[in-house]
């Protein structure tokens, strides 16, 4: 997946749909419950404190207001940690 950013500190995601299925498969409900105050993904993308559309072919996000919004949801201090740690319990601990 190719990322770029800009000036005004925003990332560009492209090929969002392999993003999102990447996402749904990591973002276990045990892991979500466990970790966030969310009891699913789908939750967490709903969340009206998350502006990012998740479902786009290309995604678009401000990181520090994600970061920001995963420290004050979970116990991660930002959006690559929760990411990082979703993977690893995914694909290293079955």
């Amino acid at each position: 997946m190719e990322a770029t950013s800009n000036r005004q500190g925003y990332v560009t995601l492209h090929d969002g749909a392999a993003l999102l299925k990447l996402l749904e498969d990591i973002f276990t409900d045990a892991f979500m419950q466990a970790h966030t105050r969310f009891e699913n993904f789908d939750a967490f993308q709903f969340s009206s404190a998350v502006m990012v559309n998740w479902k786009a072919e290309t995604i678009v996000y401000a990181p520090l207001l994600l970061d920001s919004f995963v420290r004050e949801s979970t116990d991660f201090p930002g959006w690559d940690e929760m990411v990082r740690a979703a993977a690893d319990q995914r694909y290293h601990n079955n």
